[in-house]
């Protein structure tokens, strides 16, 4: 099988060296990480909810000079919502031209969508294994609680 550029260590290095700069804080919040990016980034980040249009979009990235919209679609599940999330921050760094719209109708051969989601699944995996580590650190008192009465991962899915 052939690789393509996506699959690409070299695209896999460069996307695990800027999540590695990224401001993710444990436990992990969605909405705190897109705050704390922004202040990174030195703009603001705003992520809010859109109504999910006839195409299906599930995602809109719109940039100013000192603001960043994150448009995602009012019916996504929380997980599809970090995902949606993580892509549209992946347009963000890594250096794509433009404003997107993401969705079921998107080019599935354009490039910067295709790393766009190749990032989102990096950062999903590299949030993932953070949750999990600061869960294994969480004191023997907080662990107990947390089997007695269950956890609330279902209700999230996803970080």
């Amino acid at each position: 099988m052939e690789t393509t550029e996506y699959e690409d260590h070299e695209f896999i290095r460069h996307c695990d060296s800027i999540i590695a700069t990224l401001p993710i804080r444990y436990p992990f919040d969605v909405h705190a990480f897109i705050d704390a990016f922004g202040e990174q980034r030195g703009i603001a980040v705003v992520l809010g909810r859109m109504p999910t249009g006839r195409g299906g979009t599930s995602g809109l990235l719109v940039r100013a000079r000192t603001q960043c919209w994150l448009g995602i679609a009012a019916a996504a599940v929380p997980a599809h919502v970090a995902h949606i999330t993580y892509h549209e921050v992946g347009h963000l760094v890594l250096g794509h031209p433009g404003d997107y719209v993401c969705g079921r109708r998107s080019c599935p051969d354009d490039r910067w969508e295709i790393e766009a989601e190749q990032f989102a699944y990096r950062l999903r995996a590299h949030i993932r294994a953070g949750m999990a580590r600061h869960r294994d650190r969480l004191p023997p008192g907080r662990t107990a609680l947390r089997a007695a009465f269950g956890s609330r991962r279902h209700l999230c899915a996803d970080g």
